[in-house]
């Protein structure tokens, strides 16, 4: 089961986590100066963590809660530790952007496609 600060705001249906890009943010030889021969290393990047998933309401009503309670985190900030459905934790990840589907489906349950941003904000 996973979960951001405590709260399973997204255990409704599947979801998965993808790891962005970590290390450092750098300018390759040539990108802005044509006379630039080295790699310039800019910064350290920060820990971003992809969250896509299908959230399933039991009715209209209940899915529309869901939404509104992870919209309701996202403009918050919610700040905490997150864990995947495996366990795999990191500390200190901000819920930043929730970004639901443009469209409901309706089968046999009622779901919305999302994609959720967490990343570990410098300090």
């Amino acid at each position: 089961m996973s979960s951001i600060a405590g709260h399973t705001l997204f255990n409704s249906g599947p979801h998965r986590f993808i790891v962005r890009p970590v290390g450092m943010l750098y300018v390759p030889p040539l990108f802005f100066d044509p006379i630039q021969t080295t790699t310039n290393v800019v910064t350290q990047l920060e820990l971003t963590i992809i969250q896509t998933g299908r959230l399933i309401g039991a009715s209209e009503s209940d899915l529309w809660s869901q939404v509104n309670a992870i919209k309701s985190a996202a403009e918050v900030q919610l700040n905490g530790t997150l864990t995947d459905n495996n366990g795999v934790t990191w500390t200190d990840m901000t819920l930043l952007r929730f970004a639901p589907a443009d469209r409901v489906d309706r089968g046999r349950v009622i779901s919305l496609a999302y994609e959720a941003t967490y990343i570990r904000l410098a300090a």
